[in-house]
């Protein structure tokens, strides 16, 4: 019995160090976090005095992770935190400590010898990194915030509260620096409103065997070369900055004015969040109005909306899209498959198409619970009739699976990339 005890005990021990072990690095980086690191802080600052902390965190205006799905951020992070140790290694010997501030978060920490060592990395970290994917066109360009803070030794201070209070400096100056680029940011906003300066691009969606094209996703961007060119920043910058409605307005108005040079009997298929829609049939004379004066009919759009969108009003968005559906639009939900889609979405709004998202079809040909899931909303739409896309298919693998699976209508990089008309 008393061996027995001591098993227990030993194997409890061994949880417990596995368990302490996992809150000190990270699985994904194999960095330490801050608190792995604090002895070697206190011990860099016993031997200088004084050191600086760099607060660096990738730029994101809507959620990356939730936007290229987990596996791609994590893999994102990773290539940070292998940037940022040969960025370190190449500094020829200084003394630097790299770690993240806590496992599975997104912000890294360095902690550097002196203000010039710290100016020549922020220097480096200026130019907006490229990560290059397994296609040899895949190119994802992400671009890092950066707060600076200086800790300094003080004899009526523990020195770990010296430690976090660099630590706050640095977090006060991100929040800065964030707030000074906002302001160029937002006149940059009303630039592209007043000049209607959104480019229009359009995505074919094919049916398959056939390989005919039954219709073209719009799409916007900012002006070229800018921050706001990527339709993340424009939208996910606009949303924050309360103007969401306004900016996606002009993007449907510009994408009908351009769609004219589609192919004859062409359908639009036209993205509009909640605030868009509540802008669009609130302060402009409605969309079905604003179809009509560009030259089409509603019969020849749809409208695609998340359950995201959803969600933020139910009751008023089922009687918008209840409203639109009368006046000849049809309706898509998007992004089916990220979470916010529900069945219970679906049969309230009783769409048209069903659009599975690009992290549901990116893998349907090897992983069977993504398979699976695909299969049961397939199964749904045909009780609903409706019809189902698979978006950002790139692989032939994909396009074997899905037909397979019984969905024939495709849209992703393999058919055609978002292009002008």
């Amino acid at each position: 019995m008393a061996r027995k005890r001591a098993d227990t005990g030993e194997l409890e021990l061994q949880t417990q160090l596995l368990q302490y072990r996992a809150s000190l690095f990270d699985p994904e980086t194999q960095l330490p976090t801050l608190a792995a690191v604090l002895d070697e802080v206190r011990r860099m600052l016993n031997e200088q005095s004084g050191i600086q902390v760099l607060i660096l965190q990738i730029e994101q205006e809507q959620s990356l992770e939730s936007t290229v799905g987990w596996e791609r951020y994590d893999s994102l992070l990773r290539f940070v935190a292998e940037y940022l140790k040969e960025s370190l290694v190449g500094s020829r010997g200084v003394s630097s400590i790299l770690c993240q501030e806590r496992v599975r978060g997104d912000r890294f920490l360095v902690f550097l010898p002196d203000r010039r060592h710290a100016a020549h990395l922020m220097e480096l970290l200026a130019t907006p990194l490229e990560v290059r994917g397994k296609e040899p066109d895949e190119v994802c360009t992400i671009a890092l915030r950066i707060g600076q803070g200086d800790i300094r030794v003080r004899p009526t201070v523990r020195i770990e509260r010296c430690i976090y209070d660099g630590i706050l400096q640095a977090e006060r100056d991100f929040d800065r620096r964030r707030e000074e680029q906002d302001l160029g940011r937002l006149r940059e906003l009303h630039a592209v409103l007043r000049d209607r300066n959104v480019t229009s691009l359009f995505q074919p969606i094919f049916r398959l065997p056939q390989r005919t094209v039954v219709g073209f996703e719009a799409l916007s961007r900012g002006p070229k070369g800018t921050y706001l060119e990527p339709a993340e920043n424009l939208l996910g910058f606009a949303e924050r900055s309360g103007m969401l409605g306004e900016l996606e307005a002009l993007c449907v108005e510009k994408a009908l004015s351009n769609a004219h040079r589609l192919p004859l009997g062409s359908t639009v298929f036209l993205n509009l969040s909640y605030r868009g829609l509540e802008y669009v049939e609130g302060e402009k004379d409605g969309l079905a109005q604003m179809v009509r004066q560009a030259g089409w009919s509603p019969r020849e759009c749809v409208l695609e909306i998340t359950e995201h969108t959803y969600s933020e009003d139910p009751e008023r968005i089922t009687q918008r899209v209840l409203n639109l559906r009368q006046q000849g639009f049809r309706v898509a939900i998007d992004d089916m498959g990220t979470g916010y889609s529900s069945l219970n979405t679906l049969a309230e709004l009783r769409p048209d198409y069903i659009k599975l998202d690009h992290m549901l079809v990116r893998g349907v040909a090897t992983e069977p619970i993504k398979r699976n899931l695909v299969s049961a909303i397939t199964g749904f739409a045909r009780t609903s009739q409706a019809l189902v896309i698979a978006e950002g298919v790139e692989r032939q693998e994909e396009v074997t699976a899905l037909l397979d699976l019984g969905i024939f209508l495709l849209q992703g990089y393999y058919f055609g990339r978002p292009a002008p008309v």
